[in-house]
């Protein structure tokens, strides 16, 4: 162990004196064993690790605090991992009416309003073996009153993502009441 010890430190001598007396890359005539050279044929060694293109982590939860406040600490997890967050959004809340009936009653006794939030956060290429330690930690630290899931990104999530304008779908209503559009040729 002493000996490459000793060896890397020579090599990293003659490297540093030969980058003075010329600009031009240097290469020791024996090998350096801390070089940044590596062979070709190592990368076809590594193993095949299978990942997952695209994958949403859906958050939802009744306070908006929390729910921000997770979302970042996801975001920042995955990053940590060295898992790439593509992109975070946030959904419009969605509103439940909640009513508390008399006992042995229909009367209402009392009645709530409960907005539920929603924020997406999209990792892409995720290796499995991360991807399952990842899952594994967000499950650990979920906060009270958060639910998560993990699924594939479809085609839904992307229709759901935008809000439809009513303006503009009114508007292109009205051109293909008038004849459509004309193309010149």
């Amino acid at each position: 162990m002493f000996a490459t010890k000793y060896l890397a430190q020579q090599c990293h001598k003659v490297v540093r004196l030969q980058s003075f007396k010329s600009a031009k890359i240097c290469v020791p005539s024996f090998r350096c064993y801390s070089s940044i050279y590596e062979p070709e044929y190592l990368d076809m060694l590594k193993p095949d690790i299978p990942e997952y293109e695209e994958v949403n982590i859906q958050i939802k939860g009744y306070d908006f605090a929390i729910l921000e406040s997770f979302q970042k600490l996801v975001h920042t997890i995955a990053e940590n991992m060295d898992i790439e967050v593509s992109d975070g959004w946030a959904l419009p809340p969605q509103t439940i009416n909640v009513k508390r009936l008399v006992p042995n009653s229909e009367n209402v006794e009392a009645q709530y309003t409960l907005n539920v939030y929603e924020r997406n956060i999209q990792v892409v290429d995720v290796p499995t073996t991360k991807l399952s330690l990842l899952i594994e930690v967000i499950e650990d630290s979920l906060p009270a009153g958060v639910k998560a899931s993990i699924h594939k990104h479809t085609e839904e999530h992307e229709i759901l993502r935008y809000i439809p304008d009513s303006e503009l779908k009114m508007l292109k209503n009205q051109l293909e009441e008038m004849g459509g559009s004309k193309k010149k040729k």
